[in-house]
């Protein structure tokens, strides 16, 4: 058998003998493996780095909504015509008119029952069932009365279901709203605006969005909003002056007064957005103007009074009423003031007996007005624009790939929520109540302002649990699969959307990793399948001087073996080199994007390009050497089985 030495230098001897065709190969198949390998380091860099963000907030939970499912809409037009509930309805009725004209008889007012809305009314196709809008309550009351015995929801059930599913915790938050015909009003430079609510052109003139929805005020829990509260509650302290609320993105920007960023904004852009709003949000507070439904009414009143003054006043017969209001100071949130009371003691008494009879039987009489005071404690990621039709199909038309990217890193947030960890520690949750208010309709039976959410470990749980125990509203307002007890949905972000993208581009990176290897194995299956072509009268001359066919392909495989060294070498260069390079051109923007779309305010993390996986690095340069072995194999087969003397002769 020939010497080790030997193998070796008839091995180098072919590389020197064949240099270009030997570079050519090493260049190409070090390419197509480098690329592999820079495709690895820059793929795991970048789930590396969104992970980072994901566990910081919402992204890398799975949490998922529930609702009882749907009651029967049958059931409901049954309740409401129930001949039972409309006799007590009536009674009722019947009973207030009564205590309302002897009231009236009393305080020298005039009444009618005419003029008040009784609790029941006939529907479309005559049938008399109870009124909904009832303004007296009677309505609501007997629903109360008649759902009241059954929970609204049976959490126990739902927390011993979930954990057959290998749920992790159920929580809870409050929706509340504020009361009934008051009204949250947003301020223009520090001013209100007074106008008249009943002509749209005025409405329309001094419309100022809001920075909070009063209709729908959340009471949330730490599970969704300890991870995005600033250091230190952003100096906010529970004494009472304000309440701490986390406000999405956009509307922060709004409060800021910082111009929206247009839509081809770059990721520099975005970051010095968020510096921009990490730099002034903790000193950001605001104001609304609570008014009550007196008060406002009172405003309205005072507007029409002034208008019908100055309509009237080049008029020989116009008289001013004897009652005159003033507006408030814009900047003070006050009640209107009585400029001129030139009433009688009669009209006075009239006044206040009016009151009297309106406290009694439920009406507000007292006009408040007073300041609330907001003060952020976090930043949740931007709601999303509500767009029409036409909008919505220009926007699809110009989106991106760095839009369907953004579409992909951004959660959805929790809104507008005050922390429930920080409402707790006021010391005046009562000087709130108005604000935070709950006045349920019953009409599908007991209801309650909790919102409940399963967390499960992995989005397979979820999924499970919302294939197998929740139903979907069907257009005849059925719930189906019937027998499924909730409504259960995903809510606060897209995890299991970037567990799907993540998936897929581990997917992808092995099939991109096989057709790399196929390429280049063909790349070195022609380049040394060539090589031993020519070396055929080589061989020849070997095998007729001694050696044998183990000798023979003893040398090309170590030829084979030195070629796939040098290019996974290369590769290796070409991998890392590669991978550097995206990471200065990439890194800071991604970072920035994730930034942006996370809402990560409080984040210190970076995405960097560079995520070595040590076990796929040696599968890559592993491939790059078996490759070599592999291509080198058929060709080889070949040659030594071919005959030497056949080969002389044809040389």
């Amino acid at each position: 058998m020939i010497k080790l030495t030997d193998v070796v230098l008839l091995a180098y001897t072919k590389l020197r003998a064949r240099k270009m065709r030997t570079l050519v190969t090493v260049l190409l198949a070090s390419i197509l493996f480098g690329v592999l390998i820079t495709a690895s380091l820059t793929t795991n860099g970048l789930l590396r780095g969104v992970d980072l963000f994901r566990k910081e907030g919402l992204t890398s939970r799975y949490i998922v909504n529930v609702t009882n499912a749907p009651a029967n809409s049958d059931g409901f037009y049954k309740t409401i015509r129930d001949p039972k509930l409309i006799a007590e309805a009536k009674k009722r009725y019947e009973a207030l008119v009564a205590q309302k004209t002897a009231e009236s008889k009393r305080l020298g007012l005039e009444y009618s029952h005419i003029n008040d809305q009784p609790p029941y009314s006939q529907s479309a196709d005559g049938i008399t069932q109870l009124s909904i809008n009832d303004p007296n309550g009677i309505a609501r009351l007997l629903l109360k009365e008649k759902y009241s015995a059954t929970p609204a929801f049976d959490d126990t059930k739902l927390s011993q279901l979930a954990k057959q599913y290998g749920a992790i915790k159920t929580f809870t938050e409050e929706s509340y709203g504020i009361k009934k015909d008051s009204a949250l009003i947003p301020l223009a430079d520090g001013k209100e605006s007074f106008y008249d609510t009943s002509d749209e052109t005025e409405v329309n003139a001094n419309y100022v969005n809001p920075p909070v929805n009063s209709s729908s005020i959340t009471i949330a829990p730490p599970e969704t909003t300890d991870g995005i509260i600033l250091p230190n509650n952003a100096g906010w302290k529970p004494d009472g002056s304000s309440l701490p609320i986390i406000l999405p993105q956009n509307v922060i920007e709004q409060l800021l007064k910082l111009e929206k960023l247009p839509a081809n904004a770059s990721a520099e852009d975005k970051f010095e957005r968020l510096k921009n709003i990490r730099d002034n949000i903790a000193d950001l507070s605001f104001k609304m103007c609570y008014r009550n439904s007196v008060s406002q009414s009172l405003i309205q009143q005072t507007l029409r009074q002034k208008k019908e003054i100055a309509a009237g006043q080049n008029s020989k017969d116009y008289q001013k009423p004897s009652l005159l209001y003033e507006l408030p100071d814009p900047t003070a949130c006050e009640n209107v003031s009585v400029s001129s009371d030139k009433r009688t003691t009669e009209e006075k008494k009239q006044a206040a007996n009016q009151e009297l009879f309106d406290a009694k039987f439920g009406k507000e009489t007292t006009a408040i007005s007073k300041f609330i005071t907001f003060k952020v404690v976090g930043m949740s990621p931007g709601s999303s624009e509500v767009l029409n039709p036409e909008q919505e199909q220009q926007r699809e038309k110009a989106r991106t790939a760095n839009d369907m990217l953004a579409e992909i890193l951004r959660t959805e947030g929790i809104g507008q929520v005050i922390p429930r960890t920080l409402y707790d520690q006021l010391p005046n949750k009562a000087d709130y109540a108005d604000l935070l208010t709950y006045d349920p309709l019953y009409l599908m039976g007991n209801e309650d302002n909790k919102r409940r959410f399963v967390e499960f470990a992995n989005a397979s749980d979820a999924q499970r649990f919302i294939d197998e125990q929740s139903c979907t509203v069907q257009y005849d307002n059925s719930c189906k699969p019937i027998g499924h007890p909730y409504q259960a949905s995903l809510v606060f972000s897209n995890s299991a959307a970037l567990d799907d993208v993540q998936t897929m581009l581990k997917q992808w990176s092995v099939y991109i990793m096989v057709a790399v290897m196929a390429l280049a194995a063909l790349i070195m299956w022609i380049t040394i399948g060539r090589t031993i072509v020519d070396g055929r009268h080589e061989t020849a001359v070997f095998r007729a001087i001694g050696f044998k066919r183990i000798d023979i392909m003893l040398v090309y495989l170590l030829y084979a073996i030195i070629v796939s060294v040098l290019v996974a070498i290369f590769a290796a260069v070409v991998g890392f080199a590669g991978a550097y390079l995206l990471d200065g051109q990439l890194a800071s923007q991604l970072t920035a994007q994730a930034q942006y779309g996370f809402g990560a305010i409080n984040s210190n993390n970076k995405i960097q390009l560079i995520g070595v996986d040590t076990q796929q690095i040696v599968l890559i340069l592993s491939a790059c050497v078996l490759t070599g072995l592999f291509s080198v194999m058929p060709p080889l087969i070949r040659n030594v089985r071919r005959s030497p003397i056949r080969d002389m002769r044809e040389f």
